[in-house]
């Protein structure tokens, strides 16, 4: 579970209305009883459904319909429903929209993308870098998880990947295997991953106590060189791979045999087009 704290909520209302609604005050609507609903305007999978809840209970809208996230609900279904006053509907409407609709674009992308690279694997993992845009992560790691992929690293205290800026300053690759090796029963049991270039790294870490090793942006070839290398070498190494990896190009990374597809992909790209009604429960007088 993703948790965002009540400040994080609040700091979603605050941003769109500092002070007051003038529009609504202005036209003196404050205290009309008004309904919001939410309808998908193309096939989606929902995301941060259950945070918008907690911003309308906050401000008093009894909630009449509900979906949670990772629901997929195809194009003009109404997914979510409110009720309250016209002040409070207003306060809320926009931030609940934008929430919804970017975290739901990537929770779809991404289930695009898993289902693309399951139809050749249905085993293989595809997980997501930390690459999100700053001051979203909570939010990108939910649309994430919602889209049915894997987090590939939460950050740099939760996991270790040893990369050339690390074992440059050892010598190269052929010498971090003594220094994982010291260093591993230390740890208390977590995954180590080593990324490298080309296959003679790859060769080089095979046996150097990495559960993990990761291939930067090799050819199609040359991966699957490495995995059947790596396999005969200790086949208890997982291989992930980085790359343009997309729905256009997972099936041919899936059959490389790789066991991890690592992407930015989903992060990327257009919000879900979503509509927003908010109309009088009770006839206009």
């Amino acid at each position: 579970m993703i948790y965002f704290t009540d400040k994080e909520i609040d700091d979603l209302l605050i941003e769109d209305i500092p002070d007051a609604d003038l529009t609504t005050t202005v036209l003196r609507l404050e205290n009309k009883p008004a309904k919001i609903q939410f309808f998908t305007r193309e096939d989606t999978v929902l995301c941060c459904t259950e945070e918008v809840m907690r911003i309308f209970n906050k401000v008093g809208i009894q909630i009449t319909l509900f979906t949670p996230s990772g629901e997929f609900i195809e194009k003009g279904i109404k997914f979510f429903e409110g009720e309250g006053l016209a002040k409070n509907i207003q306060v809320v409407m926009r931030a609940s929209e934008n929430l919804i609709g970017f975290a739901s674009g990537i929770a779809t992308r991404t289930r695009k993308l898993v289902e693309k690279a399951r139809e050749v694997n249905p085993g293989i993992v595809v997980a997501a870098t930390r690459r999100t845009i700053p001051y979203t992560k909570k939010v990108t790691l939910k649309a994430v998880l919602a889209g049915g992929a894997s987090i590939h690293r939460l950050g740099l205290s939760e996991s270790i990947v040893v990369s050339d800026n690390h074992y440059s300053f050892l010598g190269g690759p052929v010498n971090i295997e003594k220094r994982i090796k010291e260093q591993k029963r230390l740890i208390s049991g977590k995954v180590i991953t080593v990324v490298v270039k080309d296959t003679e790294d790859a060769r080089l870490v095979a046996n150097s106590g990495a559960d993990i090793i990761e291939l930067n942006r090799m050819e199609y070839k040359a991966i699957r060189t490495v995995k059947k290398e790596i396999n005969a070498l200790n086949p208890q190494v997982k291989i992930a791979v980085t790359g343009d990896i997309t729905p256009e190009t997972a099936e041919e990374y899936v059959k490389t045999g790789a066991d991890i597809l690592v992407t930015s992909w989903p992060y990327f790209g257009e919000p879900c087009d979503l509509t927003v009604t908010v109309t009088p429960i009770f006839d206009v007088y």
